[in-house]
């Protein structure tokens, strides 16, 4: 318990890291702090670790943070506060703490704040769902542009956020693949082995089933050694 006190206290101070927006082109807006209205970005603001940005088709930016510069591409969207290394310490917690935020709460109701009550329309609802599930996937390639950039450890902390906040995702065989492929990369075997062995449970093709084996056979040889 101490040491993730201690990785909050780390995690906090990632947030309060500022950002400079240097170009923008297309269609390219934020959520700021707290607020749940997207606002346009432009050349010239200043961005913090709470602020969620987020590209459109054919659209980009490029940011600058004390001279390290990133450039997030179309229908891509990240959190501010991801743009930074960490180290596989640091990731290592950060799992610990999404298997922690995965357990089910049985306390209270259960019932989703995406449901249909309080006299809201279906379709309003249907249609919200369908928002989540493409900034979900906007995220998702938001985290593979941090891993090819070279952040991999914040990357994998990306997608494991994602599949938790937007569940849809989940059911996304080939992202979920990529980002096994980057725990391997950091020999993270036990990490990738319980990524693998959840897809393997559910409905794969032949290709995505065979790939999924070949990765656990090759961990299997790796933690035999």
């Amino acid at each position: 318990m101490k040491t993730l006190i201690i990785f909050l206290i780390a995690f906090c101070s990632l947030a309060a890291q500022t950002i400079i927006v240097e170009k923008v082109s297309g269609n390219v807006e934020a959520l700021i702090g707290t607020s749940e209205t997207w606002v346009k970005v432009k050349a010239g603001q200043t961005l913090n670790g709470a602020d969620l940005i987020s590209t459109g088709k054919n659209s980009s930016v490029r940011l600058n943070s004390s001279g390290n510069k990133f450039v997030l591409q179309s229908n891509s969207a990240l959190g501010i506060k991801s743009i930074k290394k960490i180290s596989v310490k640091e990731l290592l917690l950060a799992l610990a703490m999404e298997e922690i935020r995965n357990v089910p709460d049985t306390k209270g109701n259960s019932t989703s704040r995406n449901t249909a009550v309080y006299g809201g329309s279906v379709n309003k609802v249907e249609n919200e769902l369908v928002k989540s599930s493409e900034l979900g996937i906007k995220k998702l390639n938001g985290a593979k542009q941090l891993a090819k950039n070279g952040y991999v450890e914040s990357a994998i902390v990306v997608a494991k956020e994602t599949y938790r906040k937007y569940p849809e995702t989940k059911n996304l065989i080939g992202e979920r693949i990529y980002f096994a492929d980057l725990m391997l990369q950091l020999s993270l075997y036990n990490e990738a082995a319980a990524e693998l062995a959840e897809l393997k449970q559910m409905n794969l093709n032949k290709k995505e089933a065979d790939e999924v084996e070949l990765r656990l056979e090759k961990i299997n040889q790796e933690l035999a050694k």
